[in-house]
C-alpha cells in the first residue's frame, strides 16, 4: 500500500517527536520530514523538491509561523494539504485559522483517538474542525447571510412599504448606500458619473424628507429583523 507522505513542524522537540510518533503509528501515513518552524519547511519542500500529501503545522513557531507557512504553502502548492495544531480555541486564534484555506485544525487537548481519525477524514478530503471552531465559524457565516439578506433589494423596499415614487437607479443606489458604498464605488459600479451619483441622492434625499446622506444611512442602519 502507497503511504501518505507528511511533513511535521513544531518548534518544541518533545511535541514534534510525540506527534511524529503518532503518525508513523498509523499504517497510511510515513513521515519524510521533522522540521522545527515554517521556514524550515518551504526550505525542506524547495531543495528535497519533494510534494508531501500533507503537513502539520504548529501555529506557534519562530522565524515563520504555522499560518504564514499554510499561506505560503497554498500559493505555491496548492494540492499540500495542510493541518493546524495549536494549544489555543480562542476567537481570536479561531480567526487567525479561518485566513487560511486550511484542511483541517487539530487542538494540542485532542486525544489520540481524534487525532488519528482527523488526519483519516483529511485524506477522504474533509475539512475538520473542533466544535468551537464549527459553532463560531456557523455564527460568522449566520451574520454574513443575514447582512445579505438586508442588503438584498426586496427587504429593503419591504421596509420602505415598497413605495412607487422611486425608480429603478434609485432603489439601486439605496440598495449600495445600504452595503455601504462609497459615492465613487456606487458610480463605477453602475456606470455613471459621481456626479451623477450625488444628483440621485440629492433627489432621495428630498423623497424621503431627510437632509444628508448621514440620515440616510442612520435610516438604512435602523432596518434589522
Amino acid at each position: 500500500m502507497t503511504k501518505h507522505t507528511v511533513v511535521v513542524a513544531e518548534a518544541q522537540t518533545l511535541f514534534r517527536d510525540m506527534i511524529t510518533s503518532f503518525v508513523e503509528d498509523m499504517s497510511e501515513f510515513r513521515v519524510i520530514g521533522k522540521l522545527k518552524n515554517g521556514q524550515e519547511v518551504i526550505d525542506f519542500i524547495r531543495q528535497k523538491e519533494v510534494r508531501p500529501f500533507l503537513c502539520l503545522l504548529d501555529i506557534h513557531m519562530p522565524v515563520m509561523d504555522g499560518i504564514e507557512c499554510a499561506k505560503k504553502l497554498k500559493e505555491i502548492y496548492p494540492n499540500i494539504k495542510i493541518v493546524l495544531l495549536s494549544a489555543y480555541d480562542d476567537e481570536k486564534s479561531i480567526e487567525r485559522v479561518l485566513s487560511v484555506c486550511a484542511d483541517g485544525y487539530i487542538l494540542k487537548s485532542s486525544s489520540l483517538d481524534e487525532f488519528k481519525e482527523t488526519l483519516r477524514f483529511i485524506v477522504d478530503g474533509k475539512f475538520v474542525a473542533p466544535q468551537k471552531m464549527v459553532h463560531y465559524f456557523s455564527k460568522r457565516l449566520d451574520i454574513l447571510l443575514k447582512l445579505e439578506r438586508e442588503s438584498s433589494l426586496h427587504y429593503i423596499k419591504e421596509h420602505f412599504n415598497h413605495r412607487q415614487d422611486f425608480n429603478k437607479r434609485e432603489w439601486q443606489i439605496i440598495q449600495l448606500m445600504k452595503k455601504g458604498w462609497t459615492n465613487r464605488m456606487i458610480a463605477e459600479n453602475l456606470g455613471i458619473s459621481e456626479g451623477t451619483v450625488k444628483n440621485y441622492l440629492s433627489i432621495i434625499y428630498k423623497k424621503l424628507e431627510i437632509k444628508n446622506r448621514v440620515e440616510l444611512l442612520q435610516m438604512l442602519s435602523e432596518m434589522t429583523g
